[in-house]
């Protein structure tokens, strides 16, 4: 299919959209694992301290 084709627009905007659709579910998908992961360190590095201390 061509640029001059009338459809080209459309099929353009389709793929455009799907792969934009996918960036937001990757992206989503790391930030929710890089909150859990500075959870963790956090709850480790809190009962580290309670063990330092006692």
């Amino acid at each position: 299919m061509g640029c001059c084709n009338p459809k080209y627009r459309d099929t353009v905007n389709e793929k455009e959209k799907e792969l934009n659709d996918k960036g937001k579910d990757s992206l989503s998908l790391s930030l929710s694992l890089s909150a859990k992961l500075i959870l963790v360190a956090f709850m480790l590095a809190g009962a580290g301290f309670f063990i330092y201390l006692t």
